[in-house]
C-alpha cells in the first residue's frame, strides 16, 4: 500500500514532540492493522477493509472518505453480528458504527500483531500521556496495558507458538522437564500446556545455570533460533529450533517428583499417581485427554445448540428416589433430619422441563450413583448427555440423534462407523444372538442353541438341562487354554464349560463320544445356519444353565474370543439400538417384581396392558444406544399418564400412597395436561473411551476417584463432631 505521508507525523492531538514515527514505520503499521483486519475476515471474497482507513486513524489525518467499504453481499449479517455494527442499505458501515470496528482492529493488533511482529520498529512512545490517553480512548485499554504492548518487553509465548517466532526475541514459562549438562552450556527442555521447547544456557551468562532441578518453575528471555543441522528432534514438534537464553528467572523451586513424568505412567503405581494428580497431570498423556474432552464438549454444545436444544442446568440438590442405585444424601441443617440427594440423573427434572412447555432440552450432566466401580463405570460422579424431547416418537429420537454421532466420528482422527443408519435390534433378538444386551457387532460368532441336541446326547448331566448355548471359535486350544478358560467362566458365575474341537467338520475332544452321527450333523447344520464357516481346526464352547444365565455366559465368552482372536478392529464404532426391553423382571432375591429398567418409562399397550398382562410380558418403550460392547446411551418415550404411572409402580410393590409420597410432584404435573415425551442420556465418560481407545474410565477424568475414593485430597474424610451436631447426625459403627 503507497501512501504520500510526511516524514515525521504526531499521534493525536496532545502527543508530544517525542512521540514521533517516520514514513516507514507509520506504513508498516498501517499495513500491520490492514493485514490483521483482512486476516479475520472469512476469505479474499468476503470482505474488503480500505487500508486508507487505518493509515488515516493512525497518522491522525482526517478523511471523510475513509469508510470501511463491503463488497457484494458476501456473508454482511455475519460479519455484522461478528462486530457489533449495522450495515447500511449501501453495504457500509456508518460514521459511528465504524469507531466500533476499528476499536476491534486496534485492540487486537497493539496487543498481537504488531508488538509481537516487529519489536525492533517499535513507536517511541511519550511518557507524558499523549499516547496513552490517545490508545486509552479508542481501545479501552486501561494506561498499564498500553504502556505493556509499546515497551521493549519481548511477547510472551507457550513453547508451541516459538516454531513461528524464529528471529525474535521472546518470553517463555514454564516446567522443567530435562536437563543436560554439556561443560559450558545447559540445555533445558522447558514444559508448557502446549508442548516443550529446548532452551541453551550459557553457563557464562547464567552463572547458577547447572543448580536448575527438575520441574522447577522457570521463566526464560531470549532468542528463537534454528538449531545447528544434525541436532534437531524430528520426535516433537519443536525440535528443529531452540531459545537461546540471554536471561532466565526461577519462579519456584521443586522437590524431587515422586515418579518420572517423561514416560507413559502405564508402570507408575496408580494410586501414587493418584495422590500426586496434580504432579501426574503435567504428563504429556494426561493434558492431550483433557484437551480432548474439552473439544468434545465444545463440538456436544454446538451440535446441540444448532440442533434446535436448549441447555438447562438442573438442581443438583434434590430429592431420594428409587432409580436403580444407591443415592448420595447430603443432610440439610435447616430442615433437621432431612436429606437432598445428589442426582442419579435429571430424569425428573428433565420431564417436568416437558410439562412446562419446552420443545427441547439438553445438558452435559453431572450425575452420582454410590455403586461399585469397574472398568467402564466411575466411582461416585460420572457425566452424561442428557436429553429431552416433546410430541416425540422413539424413531423420530433415532433420526434426531444420529447424525451426532456421524459429525462426531467424522471430526476424530481415526474413528469410522460400522454403518449408518444404526441397526435397530429387539432385546429378545439380541439375547439370542448375543447373549448380552451390549453386543459387540464389529464380529459375527452368533450364539446358538443346541438344547436339543445335548438333551439326546448319552450324557446324562445335560438330559434335564433347560438350555444349552454355544459359540464356535475359529481356533484350536490346549488342554491347559481350556481348563484356564473354564476358570474364568467360573468366576463369572458359569457352573462348567462343556467343548469340543473340530477338525475339518469331524468332531474330536472327550464328549465327542456322547454325541451321534445324527446329533453332531445337526450340531453344524445349525452353525452354519448361524453363519459360521465349518473349515479348519475349530472349538465350539457350550454353557448349560438356564436360558438368561447360559445366554450370558456364552455372550460373555464371546466376547473374550473377540479379544483373543483380535476381532475387535479399534478404529470401528459399531453401533446399534437395542429396543423393546421387558418393563419388568423377576427378583429372585426379593421375590418380587422389579423394573426391568428405566421405571419412568412408558409400557406397551399402556395401561390396559398393565392390567390385563402378566408382568413379564410387558414390553417397554425403552431402548439403548450400544456401541462396541459397552451400553452408550439409554433412554424412552415416558410414562407421562398418572393412572399409567400409579399402576406401574403397583406391580413392583408400592401402594398408591406410596408412589405420591415418592413423586407426588410428578403426578401432580402430569394432572395438568402432560405432553407425550421421551428422551436419552448417553455416557460421556464411556464415550470418550471409545473415541480415543481408553480401557480405564478413570483416564478421562482431570480428578479421578478409585473405590470411591479420591486420593489427592483423601476424599471423604471424617468432619468435627460439632459440624455433625449442628446437622443432627451421630455416627455409629467402627471410628
Amino acid at each position: 500500500m503507497e501512501t504520500d505521508m510526511p516524514e515525521k507525523n504526531e499521534i493525536g492531538p496532545s502527543c508530544s514532540e517525542s512521540f514521533t514515527t517516520t514514513a516507514e514505520q507509520r506504513q508498516q503499521l498501517s499495513s500491520e492493522l490492514f493485514e490483521h483486519a483482512y486476516n479475520i475476515s472469512h476469505s479474499e471474497d468476503d470482505i474488503f477493509l480500505c487500508g486508507e482507513t487505518v493509515s488515516s486513524l493512525i497518522t491522525g489525518a482526517e478523511d471523510d472518505q475513509s469508510r470501511f467499504t463491503f463488497l457484494g453481499d458476501f456473508y454482511i449479517e455475519e460479519i455484522a453480528k461478528r462486530y457489533g455494527c449495522e450495515i447500511t442499505e449501501e453495504g457500509r458501515v456508518t460514521v459511528e458504527e465504524e469507531g466500533k470496528m476499528f476499536e476491534f482492529i486496534a485492540r487486537e493488533t497493539f496487543e498481537r500483531e504488531f508488538q509481537s511482529s516487529h519489536p525492533s520498529e517499535r513507536i517511541l512512545m511519550s511518557r507524558d500521556g499523549g499516547i496513552i490517553d490517545y490508545f486509552r480512548d479508542i481501545t479501552n485499554l486501561s494506561k498499564e496495558e498500553i504502556e505493556e504492548i509499546f515497551s521493549d518487553k519481548p511477547v510472551k509465548i507457550l513453547a508451541l507458538e516459538a516454531i513461528e517466532r524464529v528471529g525474535q526475541q521472546v518470553r517463555t514459562n514454564g516446567w522443567v522437564a530435562k536437563v543436560r549438562n554439556h561443560g559450558s552450556l545447559v540445555f533445558i527442555d522447558l514444559r508448557d500446556f502446549s508442548g516443550t521447547i529446548q532452551l541453551v544456557l550459557d553457563k557464562g551468562r547464567v552463572p547458577f545455570a547447572d543448580k536448575i532441578g527438575l520441574e522447577y518453575v522457570l521463566e526464560a528471555r531470549g532468542l528463537v533460533k534454528k538449531r545447528e543441522e544434525g541436532y534437531e528432534n524430528p520426535k516433537i514438534p519443536t525440535g528443529e529450533i531452540e531459545i537461546d537464553v540471554q536471561d532466565i528467572r526461577v519462579l519456584n523451586e521443586s522437590k524431587t517428583p515422586p515418579f518420572p513424568l517423561d514416560k507413559s505412567g502405564e508402570k507408575t503405581d496408580e494410586n501414587l499417581r493418584l495422590e500426586y494428580r496434580y504432579i501426574d497431570i503435567r504428563r504429556e498423556a494426561v493434558r492431550e485427554l483433557i484437551e480432548a474432552r474439552h473439544r468434545l464438549l465444545m463440538q456436544t454444545r454446538l451440535w446441540f445448540d444448532q440442533n434446535g436444544f436448549t441447555e438447562v442446568q438442573t438442581p443438583l440438590l434434590t430429592v431420594s428416589s428409587p432409580e436403580g442405585a444407591r443415592d448420595y444424601l447430603v443432610p440439610s441443617r435447616l430442615y433437621n433430619g432431612e436429606f437432598y440427594a445428589l442426582p442419579q440423573a435429571p430424569q425428573q427434572y428433565k420431564q417436568l422441563l416437558m410439562v412446562g412447555g419446552m420443545h427441547r432440552y439438553f445438558q452435559i450432566a453431572p450425575c452420582f450413583r454410590d455403586e461399585d466401580p469397574r472398568a467402564d463405570r466411575h466411582s461416585g460422579e460420572f457425566y452424561q448427555i442428557d436429553a429431552e424431547f416433546s410430541f416425540i416418537t422413539r424413531n423420530e429420537i433415532f433420526r434426531t440423534i444420529e447424525p451426532y454421532f456421524l459429525e462426531i466420528a467424522k471430526n476424530s482422527k481415526d474413528r469410522r462407523l460400522l454403518q449408518y443408519r444404526f441397526p435397530r435390534i429387539p432385546y429378545s433378538q439380541v439375547i439370542e444372538d448375543y447373549g448380552l444386551d451390549k453386543p459387540d457387532l464389529r464380529f459375527e460368532m452368533l450364539l446358538v442353541d443346541l438344547t436339543e441336541e445335548f438333551r439326546s446326547s448319552e450324557m446324562q448331566i445335560f438330559q434335564a438341562s433347560p438350555s444349552v448355548r454355544a459359540i464356535a471359535v475359529d481356533r484350536e486350544f490346549t488342554k491347559k487354554e481350556i481348563e484356564e478358560i473354564t476358570e474364568r467362566m467360573r468366576l463369572e458365575g458359569a457352573k462348567g464349560l462343556a467343548w469340543f474341537s473340530l477338525d475339518e467338520g469331524q468332531f474330536g475332544g472327550n464328549m465327542a463320544k456322547f454325541f451321534n452321527t445324527e446329533l453332531q450333523e445337526s450340531i453344524l447344520k445349525k452353525l452354519k445356519a448361524k453363519g459360521y464357516s465349518i473349515k479348519g481346526k475349530q472349538t465350539i464352547f457350550a454353557f448349560s444353565d438356564e436360558y438368561p444365565k447360559a445366554s450370558k455366559y456364552a455372550g460373555l465368552l464371546r466376547s473374550q474370543m473377540g479379544d483373543l482372536l483380535k476381532l475387535k478392529d479399534p478404529t470401528v464404532l459399531a453401533f446399534a439400538w437395542v429396543v423393546d426391553f421387558p418393563m419388568f423382571e423377576w427378583d429372585e432375591k426379593g421375590q418380587k417384581w422389579d423394573f426391568g429398567h428405566n421405571p419412568f418409562s412408558m409400557p406397551k399397550g399402556g395401561l390396559k396392558a398393565l392390567r390385563t398382562e402378566k408382568p413379564g410380558e410387558i414390553s417397554a418403550e425403552q431402548f439403548d444406544l450400544v456401541c462396541n460392547g459397552y451400553e452408550l446411551a439409554s433412554g424412552s418415550i415416558r410414562n407421562h399418564d398418572p393412572k399409567t404411572f400409579i399402576e406401574a409402580f403397583k406391580i413392583v410393590g408400592y401402594s398408591e400412597e406410596e408412589t405420591r409420597s415418592r413423586f407426588g410432584h410428578m403426578i401432580s404435573a402430569f394432572e395438568y395436561g402432560a405432553p407425550p415425551h421421551g428422551g436419552f442420556a448417553i455416557g460421556f465418560d464411556r464415550f470418550m473411551m471409545l473415541l480415543y481407545g481408553i480401557t480405564n474410565i478413570k483416564d478421562v477424568y482431570a480428578f479421578p476417584k478409585t473405590n470411591a475414593k479420591e486420593l489427592m485430597t483423601g476424599a471423604p474424610r471424617r468432619v468435627p463432631q460439632e459440624d455433625l451436631d449442628v446437622l443432627g447426625i451421630t455416627i455409629k459403627g467402627k471410628k
